[in-house]
């Protein structure tokens, strides 16, 4: 049963033939084309960003086996088509599915997904632990992580978020801008997405220590981050500057040892409501956003709602096509009023 982003993660890997999953990291145009059957094309207009948060220059048909995809010449391209072989495998697991419709930001998460699908196929899991070297996430293990594979920045940036131990994100942001242009959040597996945590597009606020950090130099300890609708959260921070990006982790504990006495005020999350509901042949906690028809939560069993109840027990007369009951509806198909 899917609980969590890595389940969703290991259930859409499971999806693909091992031949292709270890081609993918060296060859991943002709895996896809020639290992999976589908067909890639060059499309030099897409944008940067999807609706979802993802980080992606790619777009997909899979009802036509279409993938098209911006060239870049560079391990951004790489990451693209891993990506979009994500949302391919995601679409042929319907349990991920079952899943997302009873999280907050479902089409940020579908993203999220995605993303670690591509993560995981470039990336193997001995790199990253190379690049970690026994030690905690930190700025630098990002950086190492990327001189030692065929990962982009974010690639590796998304590596590194699976492996913080709590809630947290590791970032990279432009100096010009003074904007996030990449995030890979790391989301509580109970309480979701935390409610102030840096996402691409928001700016650095004012006065921040990271706005600080010079091309070479370092940042290490606790501050926080705002959002501009108000919200706010302390983290703790490891930073690295380089010519044009600072490169950041955070971290809602201190990996680091950066302060000698720790305060930690509970990380906030972002609400979902809750309530008991009676499904699955008993109580059951359900937590989330309601359906939108019949406005009752999704159980966390089965993922229905009352929509979903009611189609079990009714079916549609061939005749006047009316949906009744089912003990209405005789073995013709037919209702007992059009009898």
């Amino acid at each position: 049963m899917i609980k969590t982003l890595d389940d969703c993660v290991t259930a859409a890997l499971s999806a693909l033939p091992q031949s292709a999953r270890d081609r993918f990291a060296h060859e991943p145009l002709e895996t896809l084309e020639q290992s999976l059957g589908l067909t890639v094309r060059r499309a030099d207009h897409l944008a940067d960003a999807r609706p979802g948060g993802g980080w992606c220059d790619g777009q997909s048909y899979f009802k036509d086996g279409v993938v098209l995809y911006r060239p870049t010449g560079n391990r951004r391209e790489n990451f693209t088509l891993g990506h979009e072989l994500g949302h391919w495998l995601v679409d042929q697991v319907d349990d991920v599915y079952d899943w997302l419709s009873t999280q907050d930001e479902s089409d940020r998460l579908h993203e999220t997904i995605c993303d670690a699908v591509a993560q995981t196929l470039l990336i193997p899991r001995d790199s990253v632990d190379t690049a970690l070297a026994g030690g905690h996430v930190s700025a630098e293990a990002v950086l190492r992580l990327g001189d030692e594979s065929l990962g982009s920045r974010p690639v590796c940036a998304i590596a590194m978020a699976r492996r913080l131990p709590g809630t947290g994100a590791v970032v990279i942001i432009e100096r010009d801008e003074n904007t996030v242009s990449y995030s890979s959040v790391q989301p509580d597996p109970l309480d979701g997405w935390p409610s102030a945590i840096p996402w691409p597009g928001q700016t650095v606020p004012e006065g921040h220590p990271l706005t600080r950090v010079p091309s070479g130099g370092r940042f290490g300890g606790k501050t926080f981050w705002t959002t501009s609708w108000g919200a706010r959260q302390e983290y703790y921070v490891d930073a690295v500057g380089l010519d044009r990006v600072v490169v950041a982790v955070f971290a809602d504990r201190d990996l680091w040892g950066v302060e000698a006495v720790h305060f930690d005020a509970p990380t906030e999350f972002v609400n979902r409501p809750e309530a008991e509901i009676r499904c699955c042949g008993g109580i059951q906690k359900a937590r989330g956003y309601p359906c939108p028809e019949c406005k009752r939560l999704f159980c966390p069993k089965c993922g229905g709602c009352l929509c979903t109840q009611r189609a079990a027990n009714t079916n549609e007369c061939s005749a006047c096509g009316m949906t009744k009951a089912k003990h209405l509806i005789g073995a013709n198909g037919i209702c007992v009023d059009c009898e």
